[in-house]
């Protein structure tokens, strides 16, 4: 598990501010050098063979923090060959080689960094808020090996920690459906009563900021296009405005459904989703505009560190008809209402109820079924609901062959299950 926090520097020497100007104004130029052979480059090999024999003889930069500049530019290199890219600001990353945490005689904390080989300067640290809680991340066994310079001054430390993985044994489990229109509904399901307990929207707000933030990020975008310096400022300002809300609700969100789980001594459920922004361009226009306002990156991260520390187990499930699934007969079917999107309604036994509540409720018990190959749960013969048997086995993969051995296996409680 990683962390991130930001130390406070004090105010520098005018001689440690020289050496730490021309630091940066080094790996700028650096930064120059790799966007000049950029589009000669083949890959981030052939960059490298093209750069750094050059810049080792003119730069005094140490060899891995080359190459650091080197990976900065490779990852970017799609925005730097169509919109071209003259580096102003930047962050130096440094490994535990070129960097040391130290105190002075005085007690005062310190990071030693070394520039070139065999010269260094000191930068203190604040010993604020910040510092008092990169000391306690310190004293409950956390550990660093990599920080990050920033142009300000400040420090950024890059904490790990290793969880022991605790193993899922719990009654209850909390599936969570991450959506455009909500984005976090939440089922409550008892495994051995095989009922549902309780269900929950959080992050409807999310949705409704997001399309506001949209709307409004294209009107100045096209003001900015026809150069109003006025709506570039703007635009900017809304960026980071639109960022730091979508980040703290997700942590709020993923906090709230971590004491959740708690409250109940759950595990939580959620889908394994990949390269979802990356599938854009297979979807209209409409379902492009919905997958952009989902920080479904953001909030999974959030939700793994938090159960991480607070020692919730987290099991991921294959997506594979989760959304399709008909709770009550059993059958796969698109499903969503003409009328209403957010509605879902089976085309066969004609089951009006909410999309994301209905999907929620497929990844608990999808991720209890999976649970099965390895675990004797077999009181899945009656889910609180409807008087017909709804078939489960259609949640699985065709070539899912351990799953299909685990619906044989428990026969009726799996091939339908009560709901």
């Amino acid at each position: 598990m990683r962390k991130c926090i930001v130390l406070n520097n004090l105010e520098l020497t005018r001689n440690k501010s020289n050496i730490f100007n021309s630091f940066f104004s080094e790996y700028l130029k650096v930064l120059d050098q790799h966007c000049l052979d950029l589009p000669l480059a083949l890959s981030a090999t052939h960059l490298h063979h093209l750069t750094y024999s050059n810049i080792r003889q003119t730069s005094f930069l140490p060899s891995d923090i080359v190459q650091e500049a080197r990976k900065d530019i490779w990852k970017s290199r799609k925005d730097i060959l169509s919109k071209g890219c003259k580096f102003t600001k930047c962050s130096i990353r440094l490994n535990k080689r070129w960097f040391k945490f130290i105190e002075t005689e005085r007690g005062n904390p310190c990071f030693k960094v070394t520039y070139s080989p065999k010269k260094t300067f000191v930068l203190p640290v604040k010993t604020d808020k910040q510092f008092q809680r990169f000391q306690m991340f310190l004293k409950d066994g956390w550990s660093f090996d990599n920080i990050s310079l920033l142009m300000d001054g400040r420090i950024s430390v890059v904490l790990e920690k290793e969880f022991a993985k605790k193993t899922i044994d719990q009654k209850y489990v909390v599936g969570v459906d991450i959506g455009s229109s909500t984005l976090a509904a939440v089922s409550v399901f008892d495994i051995e009563n095989s009922k549902v307990v309780k269900q929950l929207y959080f992050g409807r707000d999310v949705a409704f900021r997001q399309r506001k933030y949209t709307k409004r990020r294209d009107y100045l975008k096209s003001l900015a296009d026809k150069g109003s310096d006025r709506a570039k400022k703007s635009l900017r300002r809304l960026k980071h405005k639109q960022f730091n809300f979508v980040k703290t609700r997700s942590g709020q969100i993923a906090k709230e459904i971590i004491n959740l789980a708690k409250s109940y001594n759950a595990y939580i459920s959620v889908e394994k989703l990949k390269n979802l922004k990356g599938r854009r361009g297979q979807f209209n226009k409409k379902a492009n505009k919905k997958i952009n306002i989902i920080p479904y990156g953001k909030f999974t991260e959030f939700l793994k560190s938090n159960s991480e520390m607070f020692q919730v187990p987290v099991h991921e499930v294959d997506p594979y008809h989760t959304s399709k699934w008909c709770y009550k007969c059993g059958e796969i079917n698109n499903g969503h209402s003409s009328v209403n999107y957010v509605l879902y309604k089976c085309r066969k036994c004609g089951q009006v109820v909410n999309s994301d509540r209905k999907a929620s409720l497929a990844i608990a018990i999808k991720s209890v079924l999976e649970r099965n190959i390895t675990h004797s749960l077999t009181n899945l013969s009656s889910i609180q609901g409807s008087k017909t048997g709804a078939k489960v086995n259609l949640l699985f993969r065709p070539d899912a062959v351990g799953f299909k051995i685990a619906v044989q296996h428990f026969e009726s409680p799996m091939e339908s299950l009560r709901f």
